[in-house]
């Protein structure tokens, strides 16, 4: 059972005295939990405005500026967890291939499932060789394939638990994490090393800006772009201004190995939840809980947003799954966790893990108690909104769709010269709350699939939006070139080289059978 006893008693509490109220007082308990969901919203909406706020005035950490040609420059290890991403593998290493940083300090791991035939075919073609010891036993081998071995569960974080041993022997001291359809900047890990070398060992973590390169694909596309503008640009530089718990992205997040091992589950060093839909996040409210901060790094990565409405329900119902998933997580021992974490930044990040799934779930009830009302004129409605309720919730609905709406317009307006000046997009934000009913019917399949056992990993699939403009020149010739060995002959090492990883179980890991949470963010790290 994913719900420790005490939520499981609160729980039955709340709803034993619901039904109590509405078998004594039905027309009573309806108006009071309408004005609970309508100053829900309202203590939801001014955080989401405060943090904003700050956002504007945040100011990045200090950077050093760092050569290419520094020999100083320590270890890196790059993560390039794929699955089902034949199609995108020789862009991934075309890319990767671009990042100015000594070869012989970079430790590139293309992290692929065992049982992903036509993935590892591909990297078989690109004579990419398979990992089979230390870097520096293999020359010219700062790119290889770590074949993720069967046992855990198929998923990215399973993934990168598996080469986090790999980064460890390599005695990598920063690490970074890359999806299939990214697009980092080429110099964006000698920012991340001259931020680091500036700024105290606090800071753990620092997180690129994602934006998308085919933010005028359709509507949905510009949507997206704009929403990950504000997130990375305002909302999430506010969390870090204010020292709350950041919720990571899930790719361009540059970590120190100490403070990664430091937070670490246990037992056995894992780092990310392999159980978790939305890991980084987690692997965000940890490092706050063992002092460390997040710093936003002055770097982009350009990503691919999803073009159509089903890509988008599988995207969300993942994410909505596993904020909740989390959220259950760190109020398993509130009293301990808060302790931990601090009261602020323990309500702050369970404000933001419960409020966006919750918010999303309740505004088609709202919408439709709307309508109904201007279709019917229900004295039955109007009851359940006497005027210490009715109007904050008529101030919240114009004053809140209105701040959104000039908030998304004003975006795209600032953004346009930076993209390519596509003025044209201000047109979709009109579209803003079809997009949001979408994603609140994800949220409720969400809910349906935690509670029923049926969560999984919905994959995201990439590249529908790649095209002559984005192909790189021969990228099977250059992704040979760059894992080629010298000598008469490059072939890749026999997979039976290939070392096995077995990853540790814990009694009160969250599998899929029992739906058990696997960290205590109480217990010791040691």
């Amino acid at each position: 059972m994913f719900l420790s006893k005490g939520q499981v008693l609160g729980a039955l509490f709340v709803l034993g005295g619901i039904a109590y109220g509405f078998y004594f007082r039905p027309r009573l308990t309806a108006t009071v939990i309408v004005g609970a969901c309508v100053a829900f919203y309202l203590v939801t909406a001014a955080f989401n405005l405060v943090i904003t706020m700050a956002g504007r005035r945040y100011r990045p950490p200090r950077q050093i500026r760092v050569r290419p040609g520094d020999k100083t420059l320590p270890p890196y290890a790059v993560l390039l967890p794929v699955r089902k991403e034949a199609n995108m593998l020789s862009y991934l290493v075309a890319r990767v291939d671009q990042l100015m940083y000594p070869r012989r300090q970079l430790c590139i791991l293309l992290l692929i499932e065992h049982d992903d035939h036509e993935t590892l075919a591909a990297a078989r073609e690109l004579r990419i060789p398979f990992y089979s010891g230390p870097r520096w036993a293999l020359p010219g081998g700062h790119l290889r394939v770590v074949v993720v071995p069967p046992g855990g569960p198929k998923t990215k974080p399973n993934a990168l638990n598996v080469a986090m041993g790999i980064v460890v022997r390599e005695r990598c001291e920063f690490v970074t994490i890359y999806d299939a359809e990214d697009r980092p900047e080429p110099d964006q890990l000698l920012k991340a090393v001259g931020t680091f070398r500036a700024a105290p060992p606090e800071l753990a973590c620092l997180q690129a800006e994602l934006a998308f390169w085919n933010d005028n694909t359709n509507w949905v596309t510009a949507l997206y772009w704009v929403g990950y503008k504000i997130h990375f640009t305002r909302f999430m530089p506010g969390l870090a201004r204010l020292g709350l718990p950041v919720p990571l992205g899930g790719t361009s997040n540059h970590f120190r190995v100490n403070a990664l091992l430091d937070v670490a589950l246990r037992p056995g060093g894992l780092v990310w939840d392999p159980c978790n839909l939305t890991e980084d996040a987690d692997l965000g409210a940890r490092l706050a809980a063992g002092g460390y901060r997040v710093g936003l790094l002055r770097s982009t990565t350009m990503e691919e947003a999803p073009a159509g409405l089903k890509v988008v329900d599988k995207q969300q119902r993942r994410w909505k799954a596993g904020y909740l998933q989390t959220g259950l997580v760190y109020t398993r021992r509130p009293v301990r966790t808060m302790w931990r974490m601090g009261p602020v930044r323990w309500l702050s990040f369970n404000l933001l893990m419960f409020g966006v799934p919750i918010t999303f779930l309740l505004n088609p009830l709202f919408l439709g108690l709307t309508v109904a009302y201007f279709v019917t004129r229900s004295e039955l409605i109007a009851e359940l909104f006497p005027p210490g309720i009715y109007y904050p919730a008529v101030v919240l609905m114009v004053l809140g769709n209105f701040g959104v709406l000039c908030e998304l317009v004003y975006t795209c307006l600032r953004e346009a010269e930076g993209t390519r000046g596509r003025f044209d997009l201000v047109r979709y934000m009109l579209t803003a709350q079809l997009m949001w009913l979408w994603m609140s019917r994800s949220t409720y399949i969400a809910v349906f699939e935690l509670v029923s056992g049926r969560r999984g990993w919905h994959k995201t699939p990439h590249g529908h939006a790649e095209g002559p403009e984005s192909a790189p020149e021969r990228p099977a010739e250059q992704a040979q070139e760059l894992t080629r060995r010298p000598g008469p002959a490059a072939r890749p090492v026999s997979m039976h080289q290939v070392t096995r990883h077995r990853v540790p179980t814990h009694p009160d890991a969250w599998n899929p059978r029992d739906a058990q949470p696997v960290w205590s963010p109480v217990e010791r790290r040691r």
